[in-house]
């Protein structure tokens, strides 16, 4: 009866099993694009790795001296390998929800280039790329790592924002910024940083008719306004002070503020008072005035008609 009674439930239990999700055994990825020398190593041997084989969770991909790779996995995300380069799905989860989720992957050595899918999208924290000397997260959806004939790592931002995390603390890098990762003990250190210029405020509208000499109206002063017809001066620069007026000469104590006017040559000093000789000024200086260049016209020659008359006829002998 016991077994009867556990042949009844067999159709029950395959049942539940059928309406299990399988994501859990899906594959991770697929490679879509592969040339040269490209190796897939999982426990069960090696393979070529060849377009349209997947991709699971714990396999290593290898690319040779002229190997590249693309591996687009079940999130969205892409990743595509360079040349010598080692690169292992570590742990894989597209479970659907934040909680779940995971992608973390390591590479060795060379480089990738990636773009983040819904697992990166869904929660930032789910993705990291981890390398011998740093931990690099996203909070954009583009980014580029790769090892450089030193060893050092240099990872660039090609669209919103990153994160490079060490021992020694973590720095951002946005798009267009690089930094290079010397030693997993020390800071990275940033490369090439995208300059943030000021913006220049917005000029103040005008129409046609509100510019004066170079200045607005509304910056001229009232009464600096010139009467019309009236010559415009030219604009001065207002970064060069204009030099002040020279000082008047100093007079002597006891002389006049107001000069006292000349004397009259031809007329008479009062009484009393000394008669001073005769103021003479020297005559204003003559410009002499240069003399017209005479004007050269060309010689008129008159040409007569010259008559030439036929020789006269011999004259007739009889």
């Amino acid at each position: 009866m016991q077994s009867n009674h556990s042949s009844s439930r067999w159709p029950l239990w395959m049942a539940v099993a059928a309406a299990w999700p399988l994501q859990g055994l899906a594959a991770a990825g697929m490679v879509q694009f592969a040339t040269g020398d490209v190796q897939l190593r999982r426990a069960a041997g090696a393979l070529p790795a060849l377009k349209g084989v997947e991709v699971e969770s714990g396999d290593i991909v290898i690319t040779g001296a002229n190997g590249r790779a693309q591996i687009r996995f079940s999130d969205g995300g892409l990743v595509a390998l360079y040349p010598d380069s080692q690169f292992t799905v570590t742990r894989y989860a597209d479970a659907g929800n934040a909680a779940q989720d995971q992608f973390a992957v390591n590479l060795a050595r060379g480089g990738l280039r990636a773009i983040t899918g819904w697992i990166g999208k869904r929660d930032a924290r789910n993705y990291k790329v981890t390398t011998p000397t740093a931990v690099v997260g996203i909070r954009g959806s583009a980014f580029l790592i790769a090892f450089n004939a030193q060893g050092e790592l240099l990872v660039t931002g090609e669209q919103d924002e990153i994160e490079v995390c060490t021992e020694a603390g973590c720095v951002g890098v946005t798009a267009g910024e690089s930094v290079r990762v010397v030693s997993s003990s020390e800071l990275p250190l940033y490369t090439h940083t995208r300059a943030v210029l000021p913006v220049p405020p917005p000029p103040l509208p005008f129409v046609m008719g509100e510019q004066l000499g170079g200045e607005r109206l509304s910056q001229i002063p009232p009464g600096a306004v010139p009467a019309p017809g009236a010559p415009v001066p030219a604009p001065s620069d207002p970064a060069v002070p204009s030099p002040p007026p020279p000082p008047p000469p100093a007079r002597p104590p006891g002389t006049p503020s107001t000069p006292a006017p000349e004397p009259d040559p031809g007329v008479p000093p009062p009484p009393g008072r000394p008669q001073q000789p005769p103021t003479t000024r020297p005559p204003p200086p003559v410009t002499p005035t240069p003399a017209p260049t005479p004007v050269i016209r060309p010689p008129i020659i008159i040409l007569r008609p010259i008559i030439i008359l036929p020789p006269a006829p011999p004259p007739i002998i009889r």
